[in-house]
């Protein structure tokens, strides 16, 4: 075995020296434009090249596990989907030297927010290429869950350095590390732990997290808009964490035909009968704020896309920035709060009953990249 492993790992250290040059590069050029645009480009070095060290350091000790989950042999090159997550965990160093400094200026005050934007594009894409090119790992999950982990941590220490979260938000953002802590203590404990079961919505809610992280960056919003977000976000999460951990922690029975009745009851109630209220609501909303309040007449178009629930959710995304721009312009006030709402719930919940044509619902569902085997 070890015969057939020191061939591959060479050629693994010698790619992950070519990932080295390639975060050299980018803390070269990153630290050029800091040095042309503030006085604080060293702290910014110091804290992205610690950053990138760490990210490197997880690289090069995971390299031994280049396999598939659920084989031994490794693949001799790290391949394209674990190229781009390591350039996942680039974007995130470079972000992590904007903490501890005062909110950028100009063109700058946007590379937060667009640094987080990028990776959490390329977070979407590696795992589809792998999938698509058979070339899933168990390398490329570890740095996927360390990267989201110390991107998430970095993003919302940003967003409550500038502001636009409140303090609190600290401990979604070690939410992970904290149910894995208490996962710990109770097996230290000799007390029942339960695994999870794959779950959808779980997937669901921490990508809208962080796509909410992202845009809360932007240097756009008023902090008084920013944090009522934040609120609306903040619910989803600490229900999906609290849920869990009540399962893995044996107060909750989920094989039991009571909690298997209430769950489907509920289940029914909001994510069926309860989005076609919020789509009328929202609706008629954004009607009162396009006649009295100024709202683009362009609203209407996603309006009538979350009423009819056609491409729900993508309309009530768009109704939430709307209804966010409005409120930073005018200050947050009941109906641009209440759409707000409604628009954050509809992205959460999708269109319920009553809906149109959702065709967003595969691919927010399905695992995108996998390919059928050919038939033998």
């Amino acid at each position: 075995m070890i015969g057939d492993v020191r061939p591959a790992l060479s050629v693994l250290r010698r790619q992950w020296l070519a990932v080295a040059l390639l975060y050299c590069a980018a803390l070269g050029a990153g630290y050029g434009l800091m040095a042309a645009s503030g006085p604080e480009a060293q702290r910014w070095l110091l804290l992205a090249a610690v950053a990138m060290c760490v990210q490197l350091g997880v690289l090069w000790w995971a390299l031994r596990f280049n396999h598939p989950p659920g084989g031994e042999t490794l693949f001799p090159r790290l391949g394209l989907a674990n190229w781009m997550t390591s350039v996942r965990g680039m974007l995130v160093s470079l972000m992590a030297g904007f903490l501890l400094g005062a909110e950028p200026l100009g063109w700058l005050a946007w590379a937060p927010a667009v640094l987080y934007m990028a990776e959490r594009v390329i977070d979407f894409l590696d795992g589809l290429v792998a999938r698509y090119t058979r070339r899933e790992s168990q390398l490329g999950a570890i740095l996927d869950m360390e990267f989201d982990g110390l991107g998430i941590l970095i993003a919302v220490g940003l967003a409550i350095q500038y502001g636009h979260l409140p303090v609190w938000y600290w401990v979604l953002g070690l939410g992970r590390q904290l149910f894995i802590l208490g996962l710990w203590i109770r097996r230290r404990m000799n007390w029942p732990v339960l695994d999870l079961q794959p779950s959808d919505h779980r997937r669901l809610i921490a990508g809208f997290q962080t796509g909410f992280i992202s845009i809360v960056l932007w240097p756009l919003w008023t902090d008084q808009v920013a944090l009522y977000l934040a609120w609306l976000f903040a619910g989803p999460l600490l229900f999906s964490f609290g849920r869990d951990w009540l399962v893995v922690s044996t107060t909750i029975d989920v094989s039991s035909a009571h909690y298997q009745r209430i769950r489907q009851q509920t289940k029914k109630m909001v994510e069926q009968w309860l989005p076609p209220c919020l789509r009328l609501v929202g609706a008629g909303l954004t009607v009162w704020l396009v006649w009295q309040a100024g709202l683009p007449w362009l609203a209407l178009v996603a309006t009538a896309s979350l009423l009819l629930g056609v491409l729900g959710r993508v309309g009530a995304v768009c109704l939430a920035f709307l209804a966010a721009w409005h409120a930073t312009q005018m200050g947050l006030q009941l109906d641009n709060g209440l759409l707000l709402f409604c628009a954050v719930a509809v992205v959460h919940l999708g269109s319920g009953r009553w809906a149109g044509w959702q065709p967003e619902e595969h691919y927010l569902h399905a695992k995108l990249g996998t390919r059928a085997e050919a038939a033998v």
